[in-house]
């Protein structure tokens, strides 16, 4: 089965043209981690580009790392972690329902613009009596 995780372009640090480095949410064990996801995975979700979404399924695994800060160190990993797929769902769960909600708030804002309300009315038309002759005769004339 496939997960979509929901998140902010801030935590993008890297594209390629087959891959992007995001960042692990500051609010977990990982911070300061990062992590290279293909980016065919990696989709805008709304947000004008803003909201993200990476999906991976239930036997991905994922390999955590962390760069030095350093000036001579910058591309060389310090540590690293292997995570599999439910480790990642719970790391990420508080950023990805916070973003969820404002995606499907967007999604249904956009439904209500697109929403046009049709009335019928049926229109039953009056019955007319039959004419007299001197009525027709007055049309005549």
């Amino acid at each position: 089965m496939w997960t979509k995780v929901y998140f902010n372009q801030q935590s993008i640090q890297r594209e390629t043209p087959r891959s992007v480095l995001i960042k692990m949410p500051n609010h977990s064990k990982y911070k300061g981690y990062c992590f290279w996801h293909p980016a065919k995975l990696v989709r805008e979700e709304g947000g004008k580009g803003y909201h993200l979404s990476f999906s991976f399924s239930d036997d991905f695994n994922f390999n955590v790392i962390k760069y030095g800060q350093g000036r001579y160190n910058s591309n060389e990993i310090i540590s690293e972690y292997e995570l599999d797929a439910e480790d990642m769902k719970e790391v990420w769960q508080v950023v990805d329902r916070s973003i969820q909600v404002s995606v499907s708030d967007e999604i249904q804002k956009k439904k209500d613009e697109n929403h046009l309300e049709i009335i019928v009315e049926e229109i039953i038309p009056k019955k007319e009596s039959p004419l007299d002759s001197n009525e027709i005769d007055d049309l005549r004339l």
